[in-house]
């Protein structure tokens, strides 16, 4: 309580009569952490009260109150202040018609006295959520998701009855618009407690609820390499993502200044969407051949066609659905560099196109692929091991990649082919100055002189199959 007693609002009128501090802001101050905005309940009619906090803050009210449900905001430079009406005939009766019990409390801002009228400050010492009442994922069943988002970063865990509730429910999901479902999930995806959040909500059957498309990943065994069915091993690829991305800097100091230029702490949150949906195309391209190995061709292409589907329910912005669909579509890349690197058929041109067809997301798929084969089993077999030293390599002459990218421009253009070799302007220009480029980029090609003499010699070589 001692957090309370100094709260001293310069924007509210003196005295502040039936004015409330309830929802986020109070519980964030009862948890020792620093609220973003305030949520105000007032006794009464809000419009004149909204202007009043407006003037004095020097904000402007914005009206975003919808049917039956009034709401103002005042945007100062300060803070965001969130003003709705007291519902019920009582600040007691507003309170139990909240979700959780620590969302549940309102501070008197004259009286300076909390009204905690569900257990919400006991519950906060105890690091518990509970529902407010047996039926608050009735009148709202986005509140599914959302009890699992304030697990995630509060370090919280869902009482029993809380949980059990949830799984009773967990069919309503169906009924809350995408884009609610996920602005909680990329809450939980933004913090460090995912997986384990992930793994709560599929033993409640929530996660499934949200993601029917992984219904068919539990018990869809895999081959002699994978130790777990494809919903395990998209769960444990989470874990692994997560944790590589906590200690990237530590496990691979030399990679820290490339993981920055690409991004890869940005890319977090939907790295780990993708980690749990990498696979979902799996089951339906699950082949056993005549000697009993199995297989799944194509699917990775198959599960980005899923994932785009999901993407679209959910109201990812297009930005978000490229990022997952690039990571789903390219996450087997970089085996079969690996493949290649030990069938002693790797070269150069082979990292170059990789890097140059993933664009900025090449580093975050190596850092994915990374915790896919780190999640097949309970230990990491030798031939993993070589893989995860390979996408070291591999992140390595990315950061090369892109050093060049960045200092070097290209060799030659349309002009050269024309004035130096001849050539007749054609769509064949592009194709070959996109192979000079590539050559650049991985180190073969470094001057103007080199670039026309290798045009040259592929001019010859390709000659013969274009006269054929």
């Amino acid at each position: 309580m001692d957090q309370l007693t100094d709260i001293r609002f310069d924007f509210l009128p003196d005295p502040p009569d039936g004015i409330y501090l309830v929802g986020g802001a109070l519980r964030d101050m009862l948890t020792g952490r620093t609220p973003l905005d305030i949520d105000l309940v007032v006794r009464g009619e809000i419009t004149a009260m909204a202007a009043k906090i407006a003037e004095l803050t020097g904000g402007r009210p914005i009206d975003l109150g919808k049917k039956g449900f009034p709401l103002f905001r005042v945007v100062s430079p300060t803070t965001t202040i969130d003003i709705t009406p007291m519902t019920g005939k009582s600040i007691e009766a507003d309170l139990q018609a909240r979700d959780f019990t620590f969302n549940a409390m309102a501070y008197d801002l004259k009286a300076k006295h909390l009204i905690d009228c569900t257990g919400g400050l006991a519950d906060i010492r105890r690091k518990v959520i509970r529902m407010v009442s047996p039926d608050a994922f009735v009148h709202d069943p986005a509140r599914l998701v959302r009890a699992y988002r304030f697990a995630a970063e509060l370090d919280f865990a869902l009482a029993d009855a809380t949980g059990e509730a949830i799984a009773d429910h967990r069919h309503r999901i169906e009924t809350v618009a995408g884009e609610r479902i996920w602005a909680e999930l990329i809450k939980i995806l933004n913090t460090s407690r995912c997986a384990a959040t992930f793994r709560r909500m599929a033993a409640s059957g929530l996660l499934t609820a949200i993601f029917p498309e992984l219904e068919p990943s539990i018990g869809c065994t895999q081959n002699r390499h994978h130790r777990f069915d494809v919903f395990e091993h998209s769960l444990r690829a989470v874990h692994y993502l997560e944790t590589l991305l906590a200690n990237f800097d530590r496990r691979f100091p030399d990679l820290a200044a490339v993981a920055r230029k690409a991004g890869l702490p940005d890319h977090a949150p939907l790295l780990k969407y993708s980690a749990l949906l990498h696979d979902v195309g799996k089951p339906a391209t699950r082949r056993i051949e005549t000697n009993g190995r199995v297989r799944f061709p194509g699917h990775a292409a198959k599960s980005a066609l899923i994932v785009q589907t999901i993407n679209r329910r959910l109201r990812l912005s297009r930005h978000q659905d490229k990022i997952a669909e690039t990571v789903i579509r390219h996450h087997i890349r970089p085996l079969f560099l690996f493949i290649a690197w030990q069938n002693g058929t790797l070269g150069p041109n082979g990292k170059t196109r990789f890097f140059n067809r993933c664009g900025p997301l090449a580093l975050p798929i190596v850092v994915h692929a990374m915790a896919d084969i780190m999640a097949k089993g309970k230990t990491l077999e030798n031939r993993d091991s070589d893989f995860i030293r390979f996408c070291h390599r591999l992140a390595v002459a990315h950061g090369i990649f892109q050093d060049r990218q960045a200092t070097t421009k290209p060799l030659i253009n349309g002009y050269d082919l024309m004035n130096e070799l001849g050539l007749a302007p054609s769509p064949r220009f592009k194709q070959i100055l996109s192979k000079v480029d590539e050559q650049r980029l991985c180190g073969t090609l470094s001057s103007r002189e080199q670039a026309l003499g290798w045009v040259r010699a592929y001019l010859k070589r390709s000659r013969p199959h274009a006269d054929a």
